[in-house]
């Protein structure tokens, strides 16, 4: 099989090995000429574009038998409104009009965002892939459910969507660094919700489920985090805050999560199985 992949960061280019590693050719995107020599090893063609470009995703289409959308904002870009009302429209809804016109019949895989429901749902025992989506303007949550609806309504046959929870292994951060970063960088201000669950999933398992969406030619919204229940955003990084010997983080709540539990049934009812992801706790 022949795999396009949009975007060639975390978990793009962890897809890359791996579907090469089982006999697949991959041609993988960078948006910067810079990263063509760090890609080049995990991928057997590399080509510069932006999503938005759709003449040059349909040249990079052409013969191909699936797409996989890995692209997503960049979090270091996306810490004020601003950041966000510039830049994920383009990467994502764009992106997504792109990938649909392209000269492909095959499997469309496109990661979304648990944030696509905000704090809409919240009022649930039990948040699950048919609760209501959030009508905040912010850019976060309105682009990424653009982007669904672009795949669902001119896809619908072949579009798999995944609605990740934060993404975490390989090159990520820990969370310790990144609360550093945010204390010196963002004087400790987030625009995270604080009474959100802190939901997580590993890369590993996002690459796994794209692949298993692509053998088994799933189709719909999935849900892909664990099933167990966290700790909230506040709780979990507080308690960090304090064993770094750092002020609290003060949470902006600009981004609205989920605070109810967020059922994965949906995906797991596939026989897909997590391996590499489990829920924080607290000490």
């Amino acid at each position: 099989m022949k795999v396009l992949i949009i975007g060639c960061g975390l978990v793009g280019k962890g897809l890359a090995v791996s579907l090469r590693a089982k006999g697949h050719h991959v041609i993988g995107t960078t948006t910067r000429d810079s990263r063509i020599a760090e890609i080049q090893p995990f991928c057997d063609e590399v080509r510069v574009l932006r999503g938005a470009e759709q003449q040059k995703v349909h040249q990079a289409a052409q013969g191909c038998d699936a797409i996989v959308v890995c692209a997503g904002p960049s979090a270091k870009k996306a810490m004020t409104p601003e950041q966000r009302q510039q830049s994920y429209h383009q990467i994502l809804v764009e992106t997504a009009k792109s990938v649909v016109s392209a000269p492909v019949n095959g499997p469309i895989v496109a990661l979304s965002s648990l944030s696509v429901h905000g704090a809409a749902a919240n009022h649930l025992e039990v948040i699950d892939e048919s609760s209501p989506l959030t009508d905040d303007t912010d850019a976060s949550p309105r682009c990424f459910q653009a982007a669904e609806n672009v795949y669902g309504t001119a896809a619908k046959e072949r579009a798999c969507i995944f609605r990740c929870a934060d993404i975490m292994g390989a090159d990520d951060p820990p969370i310790e660094d990144k609360i550093k970063m945010a204390h010196t960088y963002l004087n400790g201000s987030v625009p995270f919700h604080d009474e959100a669950l802190f939901y997580r999933v590993h890369q590993q398992d996002v690459i796994r489920a794209i692949e298993f969406a692509l053998d088994r030619k799933l189709t719909g919204i999935y849900n892909l985090t664990h099933p167990q229940v966290p700790p909230s955003n506040a709780a979990f990084f507080n308690q960090i805050c304090a064993k770094l010997s750092l002020p609290d983080l003060h949470f902006r709540n600009e981004l609205k999560g989920p605070s109810r539990s967020v059922s994965v049934d949906k995906l797991l009812g596939t026989g897909f199985q997590l391996q590499h992801t489990a829920p924080e706790s607290l000490v």
